[in-house]
C-alpha cells in the first residue's frame, strides 16, 4: 500500500524555526522577508534664490544612498532619504526640521547648507533629540550636542583670509571689509585688530554712496561676508568706477552667482572654503553624473557627499552595536565618527566640530 504524499507544514515550520533562531542579528535578511528601513533627512533650499545649491546636494546625497542601498545597506537595513525645502528661510526652515522631528522613523538630519537657516533650526532638532550634521556653519554659537559641524568655525576661515592679505606686496595695512554682521565678519574684525591690520567697515546693505567710501579710504583690498549676489553686485560696481584692488572672501564666493553677477569683475578674486572645488576621483564624479542627469558636481556636492557617508557609517556602528536603529544612540555614534573620504579623515572633537578640516584657497579664472 502507497502511502500518503508527506506534507510539507512541518518540514516549512522547522526551516521557520531556525532561521528565526539562526537569524536574530540586525544584518540577518531572509529572502521574501520586507527589508527593514531607517530614514535620514535632508533640508536644502530647493526653491527661490538658492535653488541650485538644494540641487547640488540632493544628487551628491542620492548617489551615496545609491552606493550604501546597492551594497546591502546599513547593517542590513535599507535607507531612506526624506528631503525638504527652506526656501533660505530661517522659518521655513524651522517648520520643516519640525516635520522631520515628527516621523520617528528620522534617525539623523544632513543640513540646511546656509548659515541663517541651520542656526534657526538647531534648537528644534535638540528638542527632539535627532542630530543634525551640518555641513556650512560658520558660527562658533549655538551648541548642542546633536549638532554636528563638518568643518571649522569663522574664525579659521578669516584667518586664511588674512594670511593671503598678509603676503600681498606691498604690504597692506588697511583695508575694506563689507560685512552683513555675520560670524565671519565678525571674525575678520577680531583678527585683523590683532595682526596690525586697519579695517574700514561698510555695513550692507549700506547707506550712502559706499563706492565713494571705498575709493576715498584708499585701499588695496576689500573682504567679503555678503551673499554671493551681492558680493557679485558691489565687485562690478567698484570695477566699473576704475578700482583695481583684490577681492578676499570666504565660502560664499564659491557659489556660481558670485561670478554670474560679477562677470569679469570676478576674476583674479580669492576666497577660502573647507572644502575642495573639484576631486580626482572619477567614480564620484562619474556617480554624480549617473544620478544628476549629466550635471557635474558643484562646490557643495563634496561635502554633502561626506556628510551622508559620516550618517551612514555612524547608522551602521549604532545598529550593529544596540540591535536597533535610535537617535540617541546615532549621536552617541557619530561622535565617535572617523571616516575616511573625499575630505580626508573626518572626526569630531569634544565640541563636535571637525577641526581638523583642512582649508581651500581659491582664484577665480576667466
Amino acid at each position: 500500500m502507497v502511502g500518503a504524499p508527506r506534507s510539507p507544514v512541518l518540514p516549512l515550520l522547522a526551516l521557520a524555526l531556525i532561521l528565526t533562531v539562526l537569524c536574530t542579528g540586525p544584518a540577518c535578511y531572509v529572502p521574501g522577508r520586507i527589508k527593514p528601513t531607517v530614514k535620514i533627512g535632508l533640508v536644502a533650499p530647493f526653491e527661490g534664490r538658492y535653488r541650485a545649491v538644494g540641487y547640488d546636494v540632493i544628487y551628491a546625497v542620492r548617489l551615496a544612498l545609491r552606493e550604501a542601498n546597492g551594497r546591502g545597506g546599513v547593517a542590513g537595513y535599507g535607507v531612506e532619504l526624506i528631503a525638504y525645502d527652506d526656501g533660505a528661510d530661517p522659518e521655513m526652515a524651522v517648520e520643516q526640521a519640525r516635520k522631520l522631528a515628527l516621523d520617528p522613523g528620522v534617525l539623523a538630519v544632513i543640513g540646511h547648507f546656509r548659515e541663517e537657516t541651520t542656526v534657526a533650526a538647531i534648537r528644534t532638532y535638540t528638542q527632539a533629540s535627532l542630530p543634525l550634521v551640518a555641513p556650512v556653519l560658520l558660527a562658533p554659537s549655538p551648541s548642542s550636542p546633536l549638532l554636528f559641524r563638518m568643518g571649522p568655525d569663522a574664525q579659521a576661515i578669516a584667518g586664511a583670509m588674512l594670511s593671503y592679505v598678509e603676503e600681498i606686496r606691498p604690504p597692506v595695512q588697511r583695508a575694506v571689509l563689507v560685512t552683513e554682521g555675520g560670524p565671519l565678519g565678525v571674525a575678520l574684525q577680531e583678527l585683523a585688530h590683532t595682526r596690525g591690520l586697519s579695517l574700514h567697515l561698510i555695513t550692507w546693505p549700506a547707506d550712502g554712496d559706499w563706492t565713494a567710501q571705498v575709493l576715498e579710504v584708499d585701499v588695496a583690498v576689500v573682504l567679503f561676508d555678503t551673499t554671493p549676489v551681492e558680493a557679485g553686485e558691489i565687485a562690478a560696481a567698484l570695477r566699473a568706477a576704475g578700482w583695481e584692488g583684490a577681492f578676499v572672501g570666504g565660502p560664499e564666493l564659491a557659489a556660481a552667482d558670485f561670478a554670474a553677477i560679477a562677470e569679469r569683475a570676478a576674476e583674479g578674486a580669492v576666497f577660502v572654503t573647507p572644502w575642495p572645488l573639484s576631486v580626482s576621483d572619477t567614480e564620484f564624479v562619474q556617480g554624480y553624473g549617473l544620478v544628476s542627469g549629466g550635471m557635474m558636481p558643484g562646490p557643495l556636492a563634496v561635502p554633502a557627499y561626506e556628510a551622508t557617508w559620516v550618517v551612514l557609517e555612524a547608522l551602521e556602528r549604532e545598529i550593529t552595536a544596540s540591535g536597533k536603529p535610535g537617535r540617541a544612540e546615532m549621536a552617541v555614534a557619530l561622535a565617535a565618527t572617523r571616516r575616511t573620504g573625499l575630505l580626508g579623515e573626518v572626526t569630531f572633537g569634544p565640541t563636535r566640530r571637525w577641526d581638523g578640516a583642512p582649508l581651500y584657497r581659491h582664484r577665480k579664472t576667466g
